[in-house]
């Protein structure tokens, strides 16, 4: 079956627009985008001039009527890095406002489908009260629900960065999107203390005493940095030449799935410092993800999926749910079935050497951790590359 009735977008939390964007390649239109960040609503105004623009969710009054309603809502007291306060935090708290301007609508003006995202530690994180509350809304405002961990991966993209999409609609049946196209997981990534021949690998250099995003041949999820605008884009480790640097900003943006140049304050018109497109491209949604859930609104696939209902507070990496009832499903994270590019394929600029201080105070750290392991191999590398780096 082929759904062409679905048009129209109505984009909360926006960021750039990495859900629009996807959404874009099969034809949705995005009408409004609402976003408080002003970086990136001159990139929306840039990238999507055709639409309306509004600043903050608290003060919006209605909805626009659409078909689709996307919410890629803020995940700072969701992630494992952040504050941890939960979904009634200051910053993730902003979702109830969703919920708000949905119940004024009526019933029947109601979007058809609503497209939620986040990431996976909110499934545990209080005993899963943010999926709680989450799908206690969804069914009160009249909607079915259902959910999947969904990895960047494998959607041919050499970036880990496992995400929880959530689809709910009011009259169709979500698992027939969102369970779609369950392909083997690959195992990638590792060990700290596994070093593969001709493998390149990706690791955050801010951490060294807990863990270290480790991800061989692809890098760690792209954070977006301070809010001062200190960038901190993951490090990559060549082996074979005892090098270690930083990501360059166009190739983030492009292992987002946005073209290359996507946040460019030049094109933008914007004044600022180039640091702060960090965090823009880090707070953004991977495009593919977004693609892959619009090419399957378009044509729902379905998939027969094992399930069994479950009511205890330890939430699976995927479920759907009716009517107050409940079920786990096994699926696997690979929804695409892509296989991602060595890192040494897929960039296309040059790595920024990892500073003499930079790499000494990662070494540092690593030598005391005592919840991961690092291989010789790659501490001595380093310790290499610091050397030549102050030689030169």
């Amino acid at each position: 079956m082929t759904d062409s009735q679905l048009k129209t977008v109505v984009s909360l939390f926006s960021g750039i627009g990495g859900i629009e964007f996807g959404l874009s390649q099969h034809g949705f239109e995005t009408i409004h985008f609402c976003e408080i960040d002003d970086l990136a609503r001159r990139v929306l105004q840039t990238r999507f001039p055709s639409a309306e623009r509004s600043k903050d969710v608290k003060r919006l009054r209605s909805l626009p009527d659409c078909d689709v309603l996307t919410a890629g809502f803020p995940c700072q007291d969701l992630s494992q890095a952040g504050s941890k306060s939960g979904i009634t935090g200051g910053k993730s708290g902003l979702v109830a406002r969703l919920f708000e301007l949905l119940g004024r609508k009526a019933r029947k003006r109601r979007p058809r489908f609503l497209l939620i995202e986040n990431v996976p530690y909110m499934l545990r994180l209080g005993r899963g009260h943010a999926m709680i509350y989450l799908t206690a809304e969804l069914e009160r405002l009249g909607y079915d629900w259902a959910y999947r961990v969904v990895d960047a991966r494998s959607f041919g993209l050499p970036q880990r960065r496992p995400r929880v999409l959530l689809l709910a609609s009011r009259e169709a049946d979500p698992r027939e999107v969102i369970f779609s196209d369950a392909h083997r997981e690959r195992d990638l990534d590792g060990r700290p203390t596994d070093i593969a021949r001709g493998s390149w690998y990706g690791f955050y250099w801010t951490e060294g005493s807990r863990g270290v995003g480790w991800t061989r041949d692809g890098v760690p999820p792209i954070k977006c940095g301070s809010t001062l605008g200190i960038a901190s884009p993951p490090a990559i480790w060549q082996p074979k030449r005892d090098f270690a640097g930083t990501l360059h900003i166009s190739d983030a943006e492009r292992l987002q799935g946005f073209p290359e140049g996507w946040t460019d304050f030049a094109e933008c018109g914007i004044e600022a410092k180039p640091s702060l497109r960090w965090r823009l491209v880090g707070n953004a949604v991977c495009t593919r993800m977004a693609a892959w859930i619009g090419s399957r609104l378009r044509h729902p696939a379905g998939n027969e999926v094992e399930c069994h209902a479950f009511t205890d507070e330890r939430w699976p990496n995927a479920a759907w749910g009716s009517g107050g009832k409940r079920y786990a499903v096994r699926v696997s994270t690979w929804a695409g079935n892509g296989e991602p590019p060595k890192l040494a394929e897929f960039l296309r600029h040059d790595l920024k050497p990892l500073s003499p201080r930079a790499t000494h105070g990662f070494v540092s750290r690593a030598e005391t951790c005592t919840n991961v392991v690092y291989a010789r191999t790659f501490l001595d590398s380093l310790r290499r590359h610091a050397k030549r780096q102050e030689r030169a």
